[in-house]
Parts: structure tokens; sequence; C-alpha cells
């Protein structure tokens, strides 16, 4: 079953050289961590569709359960075992604008070296701190412009077509708005992938479902988003642009204030909880200027502070305390 889903982007930036020394960076002695990234998207479309039914058991063995998944979880034709697959299958890949979608994939992906290289380096930290985990068999595929990321039983695997570039006239004709395209550039492949990981292996569960929960949890998330990938930067871990990262340092008081004054934090209202958490052009309330999510990243510096502060606390015991009252009376924020 996909365990979870996710979409995201943004410009690329990468100003990290000069400056303090990174808290995230650890020295880092794994080895054996294999993450070879398999192309299904071009396997398929490298098939005589009029020879479609003589490689359905190559891409089963090839392709495990992924196959299955794909088939009828993201593009929809049914499966493989079924008597119309083949005849399915071959509409899929005969279809024009599916063509069109793929000859962009591999103009924009002509080999995937370096995201294979980034993703590596995040499950050699997630091997670090979490020895006994396993890490999952990495996929490519092309959805038609469904899933950005899915995630099933050790498998991740991800939409190539949704990583195209902010500038790609497949978005603009599909009508979406700049903020949701703004993430969809193939440099934030490498986070998406880490974060649904970790949305799928420490899912959101409190009995207290209310803003100050929501946005710790995800503030939790872009915590073991940055420890995965501590040299990636921190507009590629929360989604937003430089000057939107800009806007929330420099108001991270006013932001708090808001929520404070406003008595929001501890609202357990789903509308309101939805428009400060979810993407959007904006966060509810606050100016243009702020991203939407703003209160996300407002979580991670609360989280950031409490493990700052409790020292002894490792990555897994964050991950699996779900006491998110406690953790903001722990982190002593203060913004």
């Amino acid at each position: 079953m996909i365990k979870r889903l996710v979409t995201v982007l943004l410009p690329v930036l990468f100003l990290w050289s000069c400056g303090p020394k990174n808290p995230y960076e650890k020295d880092i002695d794994v080895e054996g961590v294999n993450v070879e990234i398999k192309r299904l998207e071009k396997d398929l479309f490298s098939t005589d569709p009029d020879s479609v039914h003589n490689i359905i058991p190559t891409f089963s063995e090839k392709y495990g359960n992924f196959f299955e998944l794909y088939n009828t979880n993201v593009i929809n034709i049914g499966s493989s075992g079924n008597r119309a697959y083949p005849r399915n299958l071959k509409g899929f890949l005969t279809d024009y604008n599916m063509n069109q979608v793929y000859d962009k994939i591999q103009e924009t992906f002509p080999d995937l070296e370096d995201t294979e290289d980034r993703i590596r380096d995040g499950f050699r930290h997630y091997k670090h701190y979490f020895p006994d985990k396993k890490v999952p068999a990495v996929y490519t595929y092309m959805g038609g412009f469904n899933q950005s990321i899915v995630v099933a039983d050790s498998v991740l695997a991800i939409g190539l077509d949704k990583y195209l570039g902010r500038d790609c006239e497949f978005y603009d004709k599909l009508g979406w708005s700049d903020y949701r395209q703004k993430n969809m550039h193939k440099e934030k492949i490498p986070t998406d992938c880490i974060r649904a990981w970790g949305q799928s292996e420490w899912p959101f569960n409190d009995s207290t479902d209310n803003l100050l929960s929501n946005m710790l949890y995800r503030g939790k998330i872009m915590y073991f988003t940055k420890s995965m990938l501590p040299a990636e930067h921190d507009t590629l871990v929360t989604g937003f642009t430089a000057s939107e990262l800009k806007w929330c340092r420099e108001n991270e008081e006013q932001i708090w204030n808001y929520l404070i004054d406003h008595k929001l934090l501890y609202s357990s209202d789903y509308m309101t909880i939805n428009k400060m958490v979810n993407p959007a052009p904006f966060t509810s309330g606050f100016p243009k200027a702020s991203p939407g999510q703003a209160v996300n990243w407002l979580g991670w510096k609360i989280i950031e502070d409490y493990m700052e502060e409790e020292s002894s606390i490792t990555l897994k015991a964050l991950l699996e305390d779900h006491d998110y009252q406690r953790m903001l009376n722990r982190s002593k924020y203060k913004p």
C-alpha cells in the first residue's frame, strides 16, 4: 500500500560554504549502503508497444511489488494479471501527450548520478542513526503528473514528471499555481525522498490534534531531513525560496506572537490547522511576503532548541516521542 506521498519545490541555491560550522554535520562511518536507482520509465518507453505482453514477467521480477503498485495506484491501468492489461499499457505507452512528457524527462534527466549520490548519502546517515532499519529500493517512474514520491514497504519511488522545473510548460497547461510549481525541480528530489521516508516511518500520531502538535511534528520531520542530509541548503529542506526563508528568520518573533495573541497554538479547529500547516501562496493571517507553512519552520526552530536543551535525547527518541507540549516546555523556546 502507499504509505506516504509528497510534493514540494524551489529555486536552486547552494550557499553553504563560509560561515559557522553546520551543527547537523556528524562523522558518519557506514559502509555497504547501496542505493542504485532503477528507471522504470526508461524501461517501459524503450519497449515495443506491440510486445508489451512479453515483458510483464521481466518487469515484475525487476521491480517487484512496485510494478503492481505503479499499475494499479499510480497510472491506474489495472493489475498486470488482468486480461485487458496489455492493451491498457500499450495505450499508455503510445499516448501522444505521455510521449511528450517522456521526452521532457529524458531531456531533464539524461542521468541521475548526482541525485543518486545525494540520496545514498541520506541513507548512509539513516543507517548511522538507525542501524536496524532497512534501506529501501529506489525507483523512478512517469506517473502522468500524479504522485511526486511514493513510499511503500521497502520501496521509495520518484515521479520524475513532477520535477521538470518550475518553468515547465506542462505545469502551466495543467493550471498549477506558482506556489505549487516552485518546488518541482530536480534539486528538490533528495530532500523530498528523505522527508517522505521519514513521514512513512514515523507518521503523525498524537492524541491531541492541535496546531502545536501539527507544527512540531512537521518540525521534527524537517529536523530528521536535515540530519540525514546536512549538506542540503535549508531552502531545500523547507521548500521555501531564499527570500521566504529570510522573511521567516527576520519575523520569527512576530510569527510566534501572532500565534499567541490570536490563541491559535492550541486550536484544534481543522480548517485553522489546515490553513496554517499545508501548502499555500502565503500563511493565513500573515503578510503575502510570507511563505505558506511558515509555522512549520517555526516548529523546526522549537525542535532545534529542544534538542539543544535536551542533549541526551537521541534522534530515534525524538521521532518516537509524541508529547509536543513537553517538547515546547523543555525547549525553553524564546524567539
